[in-house]
């Protein structure tokens, strides 16, 4: 997966697509054939290979993880949107925000309704005989830019900084299951944006001592793990 991932972050569509699948066909493990092919299904998107990456939306969108369930259903929706099966788009967003959770599920209801609406609206202006004039693909709204990080801050593990939403939630997806067997919290992602660029970077842990969040590195089985500290923006003093 960490193939397929470096690969999706580097733009090699191809390669990510190919490491995916290597995934899906050689992992015993259900659940991570179904994060890989996630990531197939944006990988095979981006060479538009429309029909390969709804396959593999269908399989994972019947993932176990609500969140890589949530997402690979938001992408399906995304993808009734641009073909404008709006009824489709609608269902798909639904069934998305029944898995999300926060601010994703909130954005997952609002494509729902937006869709509904487009429902309402092609039926309204068949009945007139007017076409209905398509609205746009609903966007995703840009990540709240995040301060940088506070010198008091609590340490933490960072698992990982990457150029994609899709990246960062894959990487911690696939550690949830490693920091759990290892009596640590779940990882997080956080979106941090700094001038001309925004990037995703995933944290697990927050510790009030450097030493304790350095025994937590070495349970977090990814090269690119560090110790810093925190991005999670702190309440006021």
């Amino acid at each position: 997966m960490d193939d397929a991932l470096r690969a999706y972050e580097a733009g090699r569509w191809a390669d990510a697509l190919k490491a995916s699948k290597q995934v899906q066909q050689s992992s015993a493990d259900g659940a991570v054939r179904q994060q890989a092919a996630y990531v197939a299904g944006c990988a095979a998107q981006e060479l538009g290979r429309a029909d390969e990456a709804r396959g593999s939306f269908a399989i994972a969108a019947k993932s176990s993880d609500p969140v890589v369930a949530g997402r690979a259903l938001v992408m399906q929706g995304n993808m009734a949107v641009e073909e404008r099966r709006w009824a489709d788009a609608e269902s798909a967003y639904s069934a998305a925000a029944s898995k999300l959770r926060g601010r994703d599920a909130e954005l997952a209801r609002e494509q729902a309704r937006d869709a509904a609406a487009q429902v309402a609206a092609s039926r309204n202006a068949a009945a007139a005989g007017v076409p209905a004039v398509p609205a746009p693909k609903p966007a995703m709204p840009a990540p709240t830019p995040l301060p940088e990080p506070e010198s008091d801050a609590p340490w933490t593990v960072s698992a990982g900084v990457f150029g994609t939403e899709t990246a960062a939630r894959t990487r911690a997806t696939n550690l949830s299951k490693i920091v759990k067997a290892a009596g640590l919290p779940t990882p997080r992602v956080l979106a941090v944006s700094s001038p001309g660029k925004r990037v995703w970077i995933v944290e697990v842990g927050s510790f009030d001592d450097r030493a304790k969040a350095e025994a937590a590195r070495k349970k977090v089985t990814v090269g690119d793990a560090q110790v810093v500290r925190s991005r999670v923006p702190q309440p006021p003093k």
